[in-house]
């Protein structure tokens, strides 16, 4: 949705009536809105500003916000009341602009079949509704559930790159259908930009190695076939070269967890350097261990020293032990000195 010409498509086929009243022809992404980290929900968000049909000098907003969780959030609205005040609160500071409306559209292709609640019905049930009613904020969304849209649907969508992109989309949780519809989703691609995108999508969600789905590829008369074979081998190389190196980190880790026990009065200074790890990793280690809580120890050392780094069995064992062998010499680590 984050290409102007997929969107408008999309409001063109999906809601007329808006269409009618817009010039989709001036639509402009603005990009993304800056809301509060803790309060965010939402994968992505995508915001576009077009002018009105009758008054080129008024415009409107389309919120568009992608919501992709197996779980949605029962109190989506809230957050969408936010979209809509930054944004207003965005056309009053302009100089010179006036305040513009924000049509919301909540864009869904989670697994769960889900209706979102607006501000009044979460109130429904309080108690002094009747007396509060009428100072409860209330607003409406424009909801698409793409997941719900059936194939005939989508094979009805006139041939286009937003055709390909809706059908990747609606098409998420059914992979097997992915992989059958393959050739109807790459004939809308119209650039090695959209197969490289469709490419990295498909393989997200269709639950096919890169080798599986290169397989499929090259059985297929598809004439975009090297240019998505280009796009799987750059896959493929960046992902021996992040192997590597998540290979390398590994190593350098259990370096300094042997490092460490074998000779525990050895400054972080000396470590980092014997290790190759920076030396406010390895003071972070050694902080940590200071402590002497095992499970903190190896947590930490999983999901900080070694995120996304996979462990088979015999290492996870080999860590365990380690941890443990370094606790029983607590008192020492706890000697060892900081920085210098």
């Amino acid at each position: 949705m984050s290409k102007p010409e997929v969107a408008k498509r999309y409001i063109e086929h999906f809601y007329p009536d808006i269409a009618s009243i817009t010039d989709l022809g001036s639509l402009k992404l603005e990009g993304s809105l800056s809301i509060q980290p803790n309060l965010r929900e939402f994968q992505a968000d995508v915001i576009y500003r077009c002018r009105l049909q009758q008054d080129g000098e008024k415009h409107l907003y389309f919120c568009l916000l992608l919501e992709h969780k197996s779980q949605p959030d029962k109190y989506v609205s809230v957050q969408v009341g936010l979209y809509i005040m930054e944004l207003m609160l965005r056309s009053v500071k302009e100089a010179g602009r006036e305040l513009e409306l924000v049509l919301p559209i909540i864009f869904y292709n989670g697994k769960e079949k889900w209706q979102p609640l607006t501000l009044a019905e979460l109130f429904a049930g309080h108690p002094q509704l009747g007396l509060l009613q009428p100072y409860i904020p209330n607003f409406s969304f424009v909801f698409q559930d793409v997941s719900q849209l059936s194939t005939k649907e989508l094979l009805q969508l006139d041939l286009s790159f937003f055709r390909s992109a809706i059908m990747a989309l609606s098409l998420r949780h059914q992979p097997y259908l992915i992989v059958k519809y393959l050739r109807l989703i790459f004939e809308g691609a119209d650039g090695k930009a959209s197969i490289s995108a469709l490419t990295h999508y498909i393989l997200g969600v269709a639950e096919r190695s890169e080798q599986e789905f290169k397989a499929i590829i090259e059985n297929t008369d598809l004439e975009i076939i090297p240019d998505v074979m280009s796009t799987l081998e750059q896959i493929l190389t960046r992902g021996r070269k992040e192997g590597m190196e998540k290979g390398k980190q590994k190593e350098r880790i259990f370096y300094l967890l042997k490092t460490a026990l074998k000779f525990p009065e050895m400054s972080a200074v000396d470590l980092a350097d014997f290790t190759g790890l920076p030396q406010e990793t390895v003071q972070g280690f050694i902080d940590i261990t200071a402590k002497g809580d095992k499970d903190k120890l190896l947590k930490y050392v999983q999901e900080e020293l070694l995120a996304d780094i996979p462990l088979n069995a015999e290492e996870m064992e080999k860590l365990q032990e380690l941890v443990e062998k370094l606790l029983a010499g607590t008192d020492r680590y706890g000697s060892i000195p900081k920085i210098s």
